[in-house]
């Protein structure tokens, strides 16, 4: 979070291209377009198959759990006091994408699952993203995740330079 809507796309453009070379390489879905969208992130489609959507994350503040990470995972739902994020999205996937951790760069689980998982839970709920201009106040609300407990629910993969790795953990 920049604090400045450009750079924030930017940051969320890289997570999107990082997540897009997954699901190309990995799972070998054609890329049909980004989306422009509180519905979806990225479309991918193959011939007669039903399209699948993702919502992307990329969280470049997160590092590595002994540099002071919080092992926290924020799934946003609210931003400006209206419903945004994982309770607008209609997408099937949810990837959250960690650049600047050294492994473990990118946390997938499905849409429907990741919905279970936090109704099912109490998770803590925090303030985030930038600060209102009139009251100061961060604009969003996210559920923190605490990713190393919940590590089960999401397929967990790293980037080596040149392909994804399925985690050893």
């Amino acid at each position: 979070m920049n604090n400045n809507f450009e750079d924030d796309l930017e940051d969320g453009q890289m997570g999107e291209r990082a997540v897009r070379h997954f699901v190309e390489t990995e799972w070998h879905k054609k890329f049909i377009t980004y989306g422009n969208t509180s519905a979806f992130d990225i479309m991918f489609q193959n011939n007669r198959q039903k399209p699948v959507f993702f919502e992307v994350k990329t969280d470049l503040f997160e590092k590595d759990w002994d540099k002071g990470g919080t092992g926290n995972i924020a799934i946003e739902y609210r931003c400006r006091g209206k419903d945004s994020g994982i309770k607008t999205t209609l997408s099937d996937w949810f990837a959250y994408y960690f650049p600047n951790i050294s492994d473990n760069h990118l946390w997938v689980i499905d849409m429907k699952a990741l919905k279970k998982l936090i109704k099912d839970n109490k998770f803590k709920t925090v303030a985030a993203g930038e600060p209102d201009e009139k009251t100061g106040k961060k604009v969003s609300r996210c559920y923190l995740i605490p990713r190393f407990d919940f590590r089960g629910y999401f397929t967990v993969s790293t980037f080596d330079g040149e392909r994804w790795l399925p985690s050893l953990d």
